[in-house]
């Protein structure tokens, strides 16, 4: 498996981006556009503990680019404020010692497409950068109206300081789903016990709370 950092998933939106660009010809809304793209490589290389500033900046890039769009552009880009938000809820009710390197859905070895229900697995390193604890992995589905629609945790796993754990779980993917948001926590911090997303639409969520390993 390749060392080299992935984006998380639910901020790997080069293709909305995209959509962004595509649908205005505002010089300052391409801009701004640009700067995210190039905040987010360097994002990238940054290792978890270290990128609070860097999201920072992505947060007020993305609220600069708001003002000077419209139409379909604005639509697109207030799909990344929303996706951002839910990323910036991950990082919140993440520890802070505890984080999943890489992690992402596979099936057969391949990037598993979400317009596919059905098993994927769940794999990553589950990286622990504090002393022996007690770990629990969250999944939270959300749909294209950035709503978080299933979630799922994990069983408990003992890690010892310093440890890289590798991951390979069987979670259950929805229909409708867009992106997807993973967490590590600690079960017995209760500032980081897994709470419900910022999302509108809550009550249409609904929580599995064991994987099939």
């Amino acid at each position: 498996m390749s060392s080299q950092r992935r984006l998380p998933p639910i901020i790997d939106f080069g293709d909305v981006l995209d959509r962004v660009a595509a649908n205005t010809d505002d010089p300052e809304a391409t801009r701004y556009v640009d700067e995210i793209r190039e905040e987010l490589t360097e994002l990238k290389t940054r290792a978890p503990d270290a990128r609070e500033s860097q999201v920072q900046t992505i947060e007020n890039l993305i609220d600069s680019l708001l003002m000077y769009v419209d139409g379909d552009a604005a639509m697109w880009a207030k799909t990344i404020q929303n996706r951002f938000a839910n990323y910036r809820h991950a990082r919140r009710e993440s520890s802070r010692t505890l984080d999943v390197s890489n992690g992402r859905l596979e099936r057969a070895g391949d990037t598993a497409a979400l317009t596919e229900a059905g098993e994927a697995q769940l794999r990553g390193h589950l990286v622990n950068n504090g002393d022996r604890t007690d770990a629990m992995v969250s999944i939270a589905f959300y749909d294209s109206t950035d709503r978080a629609v299933w979630k799922v945790e994990s069983r408990e796993f003992e890690v010892g300081p310093g440890e890289h754990r590798e991951l390979d779980l069987t979670v259950y993917v929805p229909d409708g789903i867009d992106y997807y948001a993973i967490a590590a926590f600690e079960p017995s911090d209760p500032a980081t016990v897994a709470g419900d997303a910022p999302t509108p639409g809550d009550a249409q969520k609904r929580e599995d709370t064991s994987y099939v390993d």
